[in-house]
């Protein structure tokens, strides 16, 4: 390979890298984001307005949930009853331009009957990890995922 070649193919990578990049339009989702999150944390779902779209996809939605962000609001709320003492960190937060990937931490103690299971009064910390599409400022689809199973565990759900 002479030298030129090698310049064309770097040069060529180096654009295929740089379009990957999140550009200016974009590089205030990951900023944003974080409301998504204290909305959550602090149990103000009208916090949601500001991020999410009106049609915003929750996938997968929870047991009955409609598609859109007021017909996730009341789950704000429920799972505040479920757990009152919720804390959610955010652990990373990578902005991928379109896409905004969070890896959070959750935690508190279950006060009241969760995924069919009684309380009994333990607490539970569990990961989580989310996929914000944005379109236009605005989160059109979160993909998540948690570990409830380790949770349920560790609020004794399976203790006889």
């Amino acid at each position: 390979m002479n030298s030129q070649t090698f310049l064309k193919g770097a040069a060529a990578g180096a654009l295929i890298l740089m379009a990957s990049l999140p550009t200016a339009a974009t590089a205030g989702n990951a900023q944003s984001i974080k409301q998504f999150y204290e909305a959550f944390g602090q149990n103000k779902p009208d916090l949601l307005d500001g991020i999410l779209a009106p049609d915003w996809e929750d996938i997968p939605p929870n047991e009955g949930q409609a598609i859109g962000r007021d017909a996730f609001k009341p789950y704000v709320g429920g799972f505040h009853a479920m757990f009152p003492d919720l804390k959610v960190v955010n652990e990373d937060i990578i902005d991928a331009g379109e896409k905004v990937i969070v890896r959070s931490t959750l935690s508190g103690t279950q006060a009241a009957p969760f995924a069919g299971f009684p309380s009994k009064g333990k607490r539970f910390s569990t990961m989580a990890i989310d996929i914000h599409q944005f379109k236009d400022g605005k989160v059109v689809k979160t993909w998540h995922i948690e570990n409830w199973l380790g949770a349920l565990f560790q609020m004794g759900a399976f203790e006889k």
